[in-house]
């Protein structure tokens, strides 16, 4: 079975979403960090890449709500918060 690559949804739902540049690239880099600790094992990329773009377009001033985002990745929002609340114990840990 392919894998799918986490960077290319993040871009697939930033467009649906109709998120900045600025947002997309954070998410990026956040999703590079994610892949090095290799806390994406197991997890869903669609709901890790909704996750990462939620968050930092909170961080970028941009109002977009979580069923916005997870409608555009194509996940429940019950999905997008546990990956958020994954990501963010990760990154204040």
């Amino acid at each position: 079975m392919p894998l799918v690559d986490p960077m290319k949804c993040i871009v697939k739902v930033a467009n649906k979403a109709k998120l900045s540049e600025k947002t997309k690239r954070q998410a990026a880099e956040m999703m590079s960090m994610v892949n090095k600790r290799e806390l994406s094992a197991g997890k869903d990329p669609m709901g890790l890449a909704a996750s990462m773009l939620y968050l930092t377009s909170l961080n970028n001033g941009e109002s977009i709500t979580q069923i916005d985002v997870a409608d555009a990745a194509g996940v429940t929002e019950v999905t997008l918060r546990n990956r958020i609340k994954d990501l963010r114990y990760t990154f204040l840990n």
